[in-house]
């Protein structure tokens, strides 16, 4: 599904990526957890061809950004922070990205507007929405459209909690369907609940990718997670 090989990339004076190795499967849920600066949102704007990178591959589904379209349509990118047109409303702006992607199903998008409780204003201006508000705007556009992997930046960030429950089921039937996520986060605990599988970033580099069941056993994966962190650094050269 989503291979990325050897992925490198270096800004001046500080490598972030040394070497990242990730395979996620189809219809997987994976999280992609790790502290500030471990070089999370590089790698996915890496695969979504927002950056070069020094050295590696990545493909989704064979399909690598030098297919140009028909790898931009293998996924749908929800940043952490969401750039938006501010005088356009929020329907319309979901009608155009569907286009890019050949989708006309005015009836699905007006069932997902519905469950994220968006129905009052969809149709009012991207410059008056809240961050959240934002947030589930382009949940319903991930949705709407179903591409093979919907990727995300800490996607729950700013959503209220009834957003945060409809988020949880969307994504569990987005999978039934066939479909694939890829998120990062810093909230262990949602990861641990949600996820099938967890990959843990550290200074650019994968320290740790397993089931969540495998990895967590009887502990839990914010003791994990932290006991990896201690032993990568008492590992370290001196």
């Amino acid at each position: 599904m989503l291979s990325i090989s050897e992925l490198e990339k270096s800004y001046p004076n500080k490598k972030v990526l040394n070497g990242v190795n990730l395979h996620i499967q189809k219809g997987e849920i994976l999280g992609f957890v790790g502290g500030n600066g471990a070089g999370k949102t590089t790698t996915l704007n890496i695969i979504t061809g927002i950056l070069d990178c020094d050295k590696g591959a990545v493909s989704i589904n064979g399909l690598t950004n030098k297919s140009g379209l028909e790898y931009k349509k293998q996924f749908f990118y929800i940043p952490d922070t969401i750039h938006v047109f501010n005088n356009v409303p929020g329907y319309d702006w979901i009608l155009f990205l569907m286009s890019l992607f050949n989708i006309e199903d005015n009836e699905k998008l007006d069932e997902y507007i519905k469950v994220f409780d968006m129905e009052d204003s969809i149709k009012k201006s991207m410059g008056t929405y809240s961050y959240g508000m934002l947030h589930k705007m382009s949940l319903i556009a991930a949705f709407t459209i179903n591409p093979p992997i919907i990727i995300m930046d800490e996607p729950i960030n700013g959503l209220d909690p009834s957003a945060v429950v409809s988020f949880k089921e969307e994504i569990k039937k987005y999978v039934e369907r066939g479909g694939t996520i890829f998120f990062s986060t810093h909230l262990l605990d949602v990861a641990e609940k949600i996820c099938d599988t967890i990959a843990i970033l550290k200074d650019g580099k994968i320290i740790l990718h397993d089931k969540v069941k495998n990895i967590i056993g009887d502990s839990s994966l914010e003791s994990i997670f932290m006991e990896a962190q201690i032993y990568e650094r008492d590992t370290q050269p001196y």
